[in-house]
């Protein structure tokens, strides 16, 4: 667990030097994420190596390790970048032919339920709100990562 908490903060920091570095310390880890489209924005994920999967890992352990003050005011950011990681998974399994399966339908569902309920929230009920949903959210990555990994890896 450690070696993962020091690959989130190694990532936090790459991306908030290729953003320039002159963002706010709660918006650093979400700063490289602009750039995402929302049809294609994970496309990069089925190539070797996934780049996308560990920015979002990144992104999720920065929301989580937030103050709920820190949280509400970077709210409005994660939600863009949920739907424009919903969407693109979404694209990914399309371009694949695949469709997810009851579990898969069950999590997208939770998630996008966290999404619609955490702006309602604030203080201790946000922080707790939101370490449930990244918990939901790194399911959700690591689901759709066994799901487009090449065969035989």
């Amino acid at each position: 667990m450690k070696a993962r908490r020091w690959q989130a903060i190694l990532g936090l920091a790459l991306l908030a030097a290729a953003c320039g570095g002159g963002q706010k310390a709660e918006d650093a880890g979400m700063g490289g994420m602009k750039g995402m489209d929302g049809a294609g924005g994970m496309q990069g994920m089925a190539m070797p190596g996934m780049q996308m999967m560990p920015m979002m890992r990144a992104h999720m352990d920065s929301m989580t390790g937030r103050s709920p003050a820190a949280m509400g005011n970077t709210l409005a950011r994660h939600q863009e970048i949920m739907s424009r990681m919903l969407d693109g998974m979404g694209t990914d399994m399309r371009r694949m032919n695949m469709t997810g399966d009851a579990a898969w339908t069950a999590l997208t569902d939770s998630v996008k339920r966290d999404l619609a309920d955490l702006p309602g929230l604030e203080g201790e009920a946000l922080a707790t709100q939101m370490r449930a949903h990244g918990e939901r959210v790194q399911r959700l990555l690591a689901m759709h990562e066994r799901m487009i990994a090449p065969a035989g890896r």
